[in-house]
C-alpha cells in the first residue's frame, strides 16, 4: 500500500486546507535550499501555473509536487506553496526565500512569495477549482502583510524586469516575454483572477476586527513556543570551545549573536528545529534563540 506525506499541520485559511510539510524539516535526500531570508514584509505574492498530473486515489497533485520536490526530482526549483482543487500544500516556511523566478537574486526569487498553482489547459472544473483556491491563498497573503492588490505579481513579470522592461505593474504582469509566459493557464484571463484575488481581500478586510490582520508567524522567533508535532527533547554541550553561540536566527551568515550556552552538564531543551544551508539548528525553550545542533558541539540526552 502507498504510503503518502503527511502533514505536520494542517490549518483553514480563507477557506482553503493548507497542509504544511516544510522542506526545512522534511529534508532526508538533502536536497538543496534556499539561504535567503524574505524581507518582512515580502514585497508580494507571485503567481504560477505547473501542469496537471494524474494520481493515485488518496493523494492530490499538490502532494504529489510536494513529494517529488522531496526526491529531488524538480531539479532547484522551490516554492512556497503548491495548489490544486483540493487543497495546498506548504513547502517553504514563509521567512525564507525560494527559487521561482527565474530571476536569480532579483527580486522574484528573494522577495516575494510563490504559490505554484496546478492547472490545465482544458480549464475544466477541476482547473477553475484550483484557480479559486490560488486566489484565495493569495488574498489571504496579501492581507497578512497588509499589502494592496498592486502587489501581485506574475512569473513573467520578474523575467520582463529582468529583461530590463519597464512599465506598470500591470504591463510587465503580461507583456509578452520570449522565454516564458507564466502563469500560462491565468495569463489569458490575468485581469478576471485580479479582480476575483481583489474581492476575497474585499471580504477578509471586512471580517477583521479593528481592521487587523490575520494572525500568523511568519520567521523565526525568540519564544519558546513548542511547534505543532514537534517532541522536545535535551541536549548539553560538549564544545571543546567551551561554549556555543545562541543567535538570534538559525543562520550563519547575517543572525545576531544573542548570547553563549557553556559547555558542561546542565540540559537544555530543544523545543524546534529547522535546517540552514546543510546545518541543522535547535530553538531554546528558554526564548533565547537558536543554537547549531552539531554533534561535534552539542549532544543529545
Amino acid at each position: 500500500m502507498a504510503v503518502y506525506l503527511k502533514a505536520d499541520k494542517t490549518e483553514i485559511l480563507n477557506k482553503v486546507k493548507v497542509n504544511e510539510y516544510l522542506l526545512t524539516r522534511h529534508n532526508p535526500n538533502k536536497i538543496s535550499m534556499p539561504t535567503a531570508y524574505l524581507p518582512d514584509p515580502p514585497i508580494g505574492v507571485t503567481i504560477h501555473n505547473t501542469d496537471w498530473i494524474k494520481v493515485a486515489n488518496g493523494t492530490t497533485p499538490a502532494e504529489q509536487y510536494t513529494r517529488s520536490t522531496v526526491n529531488g526530482n524538480m531539479k532547484s526549483t522551490r516554492v512556497h506553496f503548491y495548489c490544486d482543487n483540493v487543497s495546498v500544500w506548504q513547502n517553504l516556511p514563509l521567512y525564507l526565500s525560494g527559487w521561482h523566478a527565474a530571476d536569480g537574486n532579483g527580486n522574484g526569487n528573494r522577495k516575494t512569495i510563490a504559490i505554484e498553482c496546478i492547472m490545465s489547459s482544458a480549464y475544466n472544473e477541476n482547473d477553475k477549482k484550483s484557480e479559486d483556491n490560488c486566489a484565495r491563498l493569495a488574498a489571504y497573503l496579501l492581507c497578512l502583510y497588509n499589502l494592496d492588490i498592486s502587489h501581485l505579481y506574475t512569473h513573467t513579470h520578474w523575467l520582463n524586469v529582468k529583461n530590463g522592461k519597464k512599465g506598470s505593474v500591470d504591463y510587465l504582469n503580461t507583456a509578452k516575454n520570449s522565454y516564458k509566459m507564466c502563469p500560462a493557464y491565468i495569463l489569458p484571463h490575468w485581469n478576471n483572477f485580479k479582480a476575483k484575488v481583489q474581492a476575497y481581500m474585499n471580504e477578509i478586510n471586512k471580517q477583521k476586527p479593528n481592521n487587523n490582520t490575520p494572525a500568523a508567524e511568519t520567521k523565526p522567533s525568540n519564544s519558546s513556543e513548542q511547534t505543532v508535532g514537534f517532541k522536545t527533547y535535551l541536549i548539553q554541550v560538549v564544545s571543546k570551545d567551551g561554549f556555543v553561540n545562541i543567535r538570534k536566527t538559525p543562520n550563519w551568515n547575517d543572525s545576531d549573536i544573542v548570547g553563549t550556552v557553556a559547555t558542561g552538564n546542565t540540559k537544555y531543551t530543544i523545543v524546534d528545529e529547522t535546517i540552514f544551508d546543510g546545518t541543522k539548528f535547535g530553538k531554546l525553550k528558554s526564548g533565547a534563540g537558536w543554537i547549531t545542533l552539531n554533534p561535534k558541539y552539542v549532544k543529545k540526552v
